[in-house]
């Protein structure tokens, strides 16, 4: 479902789009032309990314196609970005919408020293996965994140 007027007043997706648009969102990281990445909540998976679709769209499917494949690159890009950057032992991808019906996608990377590494990352307690980096430690993270990125797609926006 396509709905822009409706989205803003009602989506939490929208209203975080709407930080990144006025520069006010702390874990912004950049602008693609389909989408804005910011560092998630959860830096027990040092590195975890959000991606969100720019236009308020509930399924991927009911994006138009050409629309959607630029999307797909994007996260292509992002994984690409964030294997470089963090060299975990794996990434996982999550565009669930469940809870917040936008489409987005949650970009874990895993660790090898990870006990749970096996298992998704929902099963651990929220409290231990929603912890903060430090705040030089996250600048540093958006900073190098960043840089990669626009090295692979230099149509990102990083102010």
């Amino acid at each position: 479902m396509l709905n822009a007027e409706h989205a803003e007043h009602d989506c939490g997706i929208c209203s975080i789009i709407a930080s990144c648009r006025k520069g006010t969102l702390a874990d912004w990281i950049a602008e693609l032309p389909r989408s804005w990445l910011t560092l998630g909540d959860a830096q027990f998976y040092r590195g975890y990314c959000v991606l969100l679709a720019k236009r308020h769209v509930t399924e991927l499917h009911a994006m138009p196609r050409a629309e959607a494949h630029e999307l797909l690159d994007e996260i292509l890009a992002v994984g690409r970005t964030l294997d470089q950057v963090l060299k975990p032992l794996k990434l996982n991808y999550e565009c669930l919408g469940n809870q917040e019906p936008h489409v987005h996608w949650h970009i874990f990377p895993r660790y090898a020293d990870d006990p749970m590494k096996l298992a998704p990352v929902w099963v651990r307690p929220e409290a231990e996965r929603k912890v903060s980096l430090g705040e030089s430690d996250r600048i540093q993270l958006i900073a190098a994140i960043r840089s990669e990125l626009v090295r692979r797609m230099p149509t990102a926006r990083i102010r």
